[in-house]
């Protein structure tokens, strides 16, 4: 009995892993009009995403792009044909996100550049903070700010305010 269920188990799983795995992969591949409109900006100059101007205000150009999509979609295309299409019919501008090539690439890396090179900047500027502080003169105290005077400043001091007596 305890292998006939087993039996039935293992059969029931080598079963449905495949056919789950159809059907997510085909959810997966599924190319929606949505998915393919946030990648665009609007035209109409609203600087919004052609998804939320059509969602927040009547707008005409953000219809005619999801229409077109929507058209191009039902025909079988591919999202990075349809992308090609709208670039070359509107240029890079509709992009949401410029492209990683060419001087584009430099709106990629230029942020996470600057982002090293002032935390390297901080902690050279901090560790030579530390390291001047620990080669003090000597009689200075740094928990309360005061500093012992030597008794050559003292001799010194001595000095000068016998002669201003004078």
């Amino acid at each position: 009995m305890i292998l006939f269920r087993q039996r039935l188990i293992m059969a029931s799983i080598v079963f449905t892993i495949p056919v789950l795995s159809i059907f997510l992969a085909s959810h997966a591949f599924a190319l929606t009009v949505g998915e393919i409109t946030k990648g665009f900006s609007c035209t109409c100059n609203c600087n919004m995403l052609v998804s939320a101007c059509e969602g927040s205000m009547e707008c005409s150009a953000a219809k005619q792009i999801t229409n077109k999509v929507a058209q191009m979609v039902d025909e079988g295309q591919s999202k990075d044909a349809i992308m090609r299409y709208f670039v070359e019919t509107n240029g890079e501008r509709i992009l949401a996100a410029p492209t990683k090539r060419g001087f584009n690439l430099t709106a990629w890396i230029l942020p996470f550049l600057a982002i090293l090179l002032g935390g390297g900047g901080l902690y050279v500027f901090l560790n030579r903070c530390m390291s001047s502080k620990k080669s003090a003169p000597a009689g200075h105290n740094f928990a309360n700010g005061i500093q012992t005077p030597s008794q050559k400043h003292l001799d010194q001091f001595e000095k000068e305010l016998n002669a201003f007596d004078r």
